[in-house]
């Protein structure tokens, strides 16, 4: 029976790589949707590799408005997500994978997301990891009976399998907007390019990549939803874990570079539900700073400039506008513009290369890092420069610790295992804990006054738009 030539509601692109088993149950499941096949097209992109077992995989999809698109060669989940797309007719995108079994009313709580007025333009839908232990009720189409919880079940990007009941995470929902179960409008995806192709065939994070542009491409607010009951089962497939991760990690860095600003910052270091806790934390703590004009550069400025080993410093804190520097002065400020030398880092894994710099400076803003940050921030720091200045004045906001002289006392001899660290007192600013490594940092020079002041600064990184809302 042919289906009604009516165009379809949503277009379903899923890429496929060598796992003809998965995709055979996870077309075999799109068939008993409660959402009429003739509301939605099913683009199989084969990404390359042995056809072996996809005659009978597709065969599985009798019935369903099917399409199949053939890559002679492997070009990677980018690129074929980006075909599939393209191929499309329906005004609404639902990517899925291979390995992305459906429950039988998945599609029909997509569209439903998608025609209420007001939804967010994304949503994101629940995957549950199963255990063998599970596994004949998938085969058996029972999704009823698969668990949703530890240790056959739970959604792997939350730490209790769960997300919290507050959504206050969707604020950064683009974190864990992995691809496996998410939709969107196809006007959207196109206007922001599609999938990051230069990904090529490494593992991960061209998903996360996509819908951070998609997020800055929109308003500002709450960008994505979730629906726990638009549920996928993860179907157990072959996978080199140990790849997969230093692949992964060397896309988090990639994107980084591309995207100088807190979040990605974060993401080449903390992944997941606790990346998104880390970030709408300091995302609020930054709020406070800029608001209260709190960790002002200029007096530090003042008065430790003349007192550095050379002059490619980095200073982090507000107001560099007052502050006295000059314009290629590099430094970390909130309240200032992104720019060529200006930047919305944390500074815990900052994109510049060992040894590029002769000091850092942070002037309060140190004070707001919780203890894993700033060690850290301290560690890169130091191997950034091999000298770092905590400066902490009598300046304060509910976010920063205490800055007496018995807490910062504790800070020097808690450092002094790992470098050296003096504690000193600066007339008109506060006081100062500077450490330095015991090692010089890699790539630094020895280098004399005279020489100090023909010293190119570091080259500035791209800019990317700030991603502090407000």
């Amino acid at each position: 029976m042919s289906l009604p030539t009516i165009p379809p509601a949503l277009s379903v692109v899923m890429p496929t790589y060598q796992d003809p088993q998965c995709l055979a149950l996870t077309l075999r499941a799109l068939t008993r949707q409660t959402l009429p096949p003739e509301r939605f097209e099913v683009i199989v992109v084969r990404d390359g590799g042995s056809s072996d077992g996809y005659a009978e995989a597709l065969a599985e999809g009798a019935g369903l408005r099917l399409r199949v698109l053939e890559l002679a060669q492997r070009k990677g989940r980018s690129v074929a997500r980006n075909e599939g797309a393209r191929r499309a007719s329906a005004p609404l995108l639902v990517f899925l994978d291979a390995d992305s079994w459906a429950v039988p009313d998945l599609l029909e709580r997509h569209l439903a997301w998608h025609s209420t007025p007001g939804n967010a333009a994304v949503l994101i839908g629940r995957r549950d990891e199963i255990g063998l232990a599970d596994l004949p009720a998938v085969l058996a189409g029972e999704s009823h009976a698969i668990a949703r919880a530890f240790p056959h079940g739970g959604d792997l990007r939350f730490g209790t399998g769960l997300p919290d009941d507050g959504g206050e995470w969707l604020r950064a929902g683009w974190v864990i907007a992995y691809t496996h179960n998410i939709s969107l409008s196809s006007a959207h995806f196109a206007q922001v390019g599609g999938y990051r192709e230069a990904f090529g065939l490494s593992y991960g994070v061209e998903d996360v990549e996509l819908f951070y542009r998609v997020d800055r491409s929109l308003p500002d607010g709450v960008n994505f939803g979730y629906d726990d009951d638009a549920r996928v089962v993860h179907l157990p497939h072959h996978k080199n874990i140990t790849r997969n991760w230093m692949e992964m990690k060397a896309n988090f860095q990639q994107a980084a570079r591309l995207y100088p600003c807190l979040e990605w910052e974060f993401l080449t270091a903390v992944m997941g539900y606790e990346a998104i806790r880390r970030i709408l934390h300091y995302r609020a703590l930054i709020d406070e700073c800029v608001e209260r004009s709190a960790c002002a550069i200029g007096p530090a400025a003042a008065r430790l400039a003349g007192q550095l080993r050379g002059h490619r410093t980095l200073w982090i804190g507000t107001g560099r506008a007052e502050s006295g520097l000059p314009a290629s002065a590099l430094t970390f400020d909130y309240a200032a513009p992104i720019g060529r030398t200006n930047f919305h880092l944390l500074g815990v894994a900052p994109p510049m290369p060992p040894g590029s710099l002769d000091a850092v400076i942070s002037v309060d803003f140190w004070r707001y890092l919780l203890w894993p940050e700033l060690c850290q921030f301290i560690s890169a720091s130091l191997a950034l420069a091999g000298e770092v200045h905590l400066v902490a004045t009598a300046d304060s906001t509910p976010g920063m610790c205490a800055a007496d002289p018995q807490t910062l006392d504790y800070l020097r001899q808690a450092q002094a295992a790992a470098c050296t660290a003096e504690l000193r007192a600066v007339e008109g600013l506060g006081h100062v804990l500077t450490l330095r490594a015991l090692q010089p940092a890699a790539g630094a020079t020895r280098r004399v006054p005279a020489q100090t002041a023909a010293k190119a600064r570091p080259p500035a990184l791209a800019p990317g738009r700030s991603t502090t809302r407000g």
